[in-house]
Formats: structure tokens, C-alpha cells, sequence
């Protein structure tokens, strides 16, 4: 059994996706302001985000690594962590914050906080981000994190910038 760690910044929690979160994660897949830059598809129904939790839980048994819940002082407040998709040779970093915290940093903070814990315990050569070119809001996060840019990738029949950390 994998032990997915617990994650504190002095603003925010970031921890393991519990059967609890359901209805919070489908209302977050179901924002179409969250998920316009996303491209995962069509809205989802709950039984799909039902299945994107289990396989998020999935990656921390197969990968030692995975998706969190984001929370503040308010509760929940989005999805943050990796996903390593078949085939990839590295994870990437992913997030989605509720729209009720946008403007407070929390994707700076949540990824830092992530990616500082990945770094420490599994130390990849590389980590990936996937930014549609005009979601300038994830671009300046990844800049900010030290990120670079290396070309675009096509997902899903969308060509997407790639961003890539290293230790």
C-alpha cells in the first residue's frame, strides 16, 4: 500500500483524494471557466470523475506519485499534483483551483510545495507541463517555478507548449 504524503504550505493542505471529494471534484470538472484551457474532453458525468479518481489513485500505487486535493481555511479548493501518462518517460505537473481561490496564488504555491516533495523523494531527471499557449496565468506559474519552454506537443488533437522542470 502506497502512503501518500501530506503536503502544508502556510496557506494550503494538500492531500490524498478521499471518496468525500467526489462531488467537489465533479463540480470543478463541470466549471467550464476551470476547465477551458484543461482538454479532457467533453463534461464529464459523475461516474467519469468517479473513474478519474480512482486512476489518480491509481498512479500512487504505479508511480509512487499522483493527484491531490488542494484545501484552504475554506475547504476545498482544487486538484494539484502528477499524472504520467502511458508511454510518457516523465511525469507532469497538472492543477486545477476552484475559481472561488483564483488570484491567490495557490497554483504557485501548491506546485512549488509539490514539486519540492518530488524532487526530495523520487528525484526525476525531469518534470513536464503541458500549457495551452493562451493560458498565460499557467504560463507565468511555470516561469515563476523555474520551469523552461521546449517546443509544443500535440494532446488530444491540441498542440499545447511544453514546459519542463529540472532538478
Amino acid at each position: 500500500m502506497t502512503t501518500i504524503p501530506v503536503l502544508r504550505t502556510s496557506r494550503l493542505t494538500l492531500r490524498a483524494i478521499r471518496v468525500e471529494d467526489h462531488a467537489d471534484l465533479l463540480a470543478l470538472a463541470c466549471d467550464p471557466d476551470v476547465m477551458r484551457y484543461m482538454h479532457e474532453g467533453p463534461t464529464p458525468t459523475p461516474a467519469d470523475v468517479w473513474n478519474r479518481m480512482a486512476g489518480a489513485l491509481g498512479q500512487w500505487a504505479l508511480r509512487g506519485y499522483g493527484m491531490m486535493v488542494v484545501e484552504d481555511r475554506e475547504g476545498f479548493a482544487g486538484r494539484l499534483g502528477f499524472f504520467h501518462p502511458y508511454g510518457a518517460t516523465a511525469p507532469l505537473l497538472v492543477y486545477a483551483i476552484a475559481s472561488r481561490a483564483w488570484g491567490k496564488g495557490y497554483a504557485s504555491e501548491g506546485a512549488r510545495a509539490a514539486l519540492d516533495w518530488i524532487m526530495a523523494t523520487h528525484r526525476p531527471r525531469r518534470i513536464g507541463s503541458n500549457i495551452d499557449p493562451s493560458n498565460t496565468a499557467s504560463a507565468r506559474v511555470a516561469q515563476k517555478l523555474g520551469a523552461i519552454p521546449e517546443g509544443t506537443t500535440d494532446w488530444t488533437g491540441v498542440t499545447l507548449d511544453v514546459w519542463a522542470y529540472y532538478p
